[in-house]
């Protein structure tokens, strides 16, 4: 292709909101390396589904669900790579609307699933908006920052982006989800960080928070938080001196060593894993299925998957850096940081260096509402590399 006709067709992705044409000008390194990572997660669960034959039936449903999701997720990522994201940061604040709306339904018309309630169902399909509103946040926020990067060093607008992250927050922490809560706390402060705010204001909330958790530790029963909640944090430094170690925190964190641990170098074998297959080892679909890939795959199994996860993670930041546009650098960068804080956290979780919160493993775990989620920060990624170089 000549100069030419690159520059023509980039200018025809200047001008059109949505053209398909971007899928020539993808980033084939990420997609290569999402792609591997999501037929491992394929695998894996597979094999999760080949548990104990009276649950055979149970966990093959939700393999062929997670295939259908991730289906989904593909065709989602497809569609917002091929859209113009500067478009979607204008339409930001309806997101943000939309991403209100919803939470404040779920304590209304929701449902009670997976130990808390923060589901809808609509026309059929279950849906858990406290995922979406990850991503809802992440575009409220670059649409934000950069329309007051002149400003946002100045402490009222730095709280002005703490105050459109905290309703979300409450409204998810309202629904008992402190896991997704969690996750959208750091990625505030990594995208004020990134658009130039104040380092002394994120310092001060940081000591704050660093004054705050050994007094709140030590005042558990005082907090508003749910009895397993509770549990899950005394768990982490007491695991023995949990009332129900047979079911709750304490017996899963025990559980996850022995199955990490089992792996040894070289793992059991795909589809061999005793811990996770007799069903020793709860929800290793979902919140422990890095367990059940450490206990089939070993050791060296599991420094490939997190070697995969270290580079989509190293090339994603790589683009965020490459991206000369503000809203697009942050688009990309927030979608990095959801991403990788649900990585870390969640092998973190599993190897014991975390309370148990129940933060799923990317392109892993099991999860409609997750999965599809996940995929749109990989589409958001790919769009801002795909129109890096045009400004309205």
């Amino acid at each position: 292709m000549s100069r030419i006709e690159r520059d023509l067709n980039l200018l025809e992705a200047h001008i059109h909101t949505f053209n398909y044409r971007n899928l020539r000008r993808l980033d084939w390194l990420l997609v290569g390396l999402t792609l591997a990572l999501s037929i491992a997660g394929l695998f894996t669960l597979y094999s999760a589904s080949q548990s104990a034959a009276a649950d055979v039936a149970f966990f093959s449903k939700y393999y062929v669900k997670q295939i259908l999701f991730c289906t989904l997720g593909i065709l989602m990522a497809v569609l917002i790579a091929c859209m113009d994201y500067r478009a979607l940061v204008s339409m930001a604040p309806f997101f943000y609307g939309l991403a209100v709306l919803l939470l404040i339904a779920v304590p209304l018309i929701g449902f009670t699933a997976m130990g808390g309630q923060h589901w809808l169902r609509v026309l059929g399909v279950q849906l858990q908006p406290s995922e979406f509103s990850k991503v809802a946040l992440i575009y409220t926020l670059a649409w934000y920052l950069s329309r007051y990067q002149e400003r946002i060093y100045k402490l009222a607008y730095f709280i002005g982006a703490l105050a459109i992250a905290g309703v979300l927050i409450l409204l998810i922490l309202i629904q008992g989800d402190l896991g997704t809560a969690i996750v959208a706390s750091p990625l505030v402060f990594v995208m004020l960080f990134a658009a130039g705010c104040r380092r002394r204001h994120i310092l001060a909330i940081v000591l704050a928070g660093c004054t705050i958790a050994p007094l709140a530790y030590f005042n558990l029963d005082h907090l508003p938080l749910k009895d397993h909640q509770k549990t899950r944090i005394v768990s982490f430094f007491h695991p023995e001196a949990d009332p129900n170690f047979a079911k709750d925190a304490g017996y899963q964190i025990t559980q996850t060593k022995i199955a990490v641990g089992s792996g040894q170098m070289w793992g059991k074998g795909f589809g061999k894993g005793t811990q996770t297959h007799m069903r020793f080892l709860p929800v290793y679909h979902t919140d422990f299925i890095f367990a059940l890939f450490a206990e089939e795959m070993g050791f060296v199994g599991g420094v490939i998957l997190i070697g995969l996860y270290a580079l989509f993670l190293l090339r994603g930041l790589s683009l965020a850096r490459d991206c000369p546009d503000l809203a697009g650098g942050l688009l990309a960068l927030g979608s990095v940081s959801v991403i990788a804080f649900h990585v870390l956290v969640n092998i973190a979780i599993t190897l014991n260096l975390l309370p148990v919160t129940g933060l799923p493993l990317p392109f892993l775990s099991y999860g409609g509402s997750f999965y599809v989620t996940t995929m749109m920060c990989v589409g958001t990624v790919l769009s801002v590399h795909v129109r890096k170089g045009f400004f309205a």
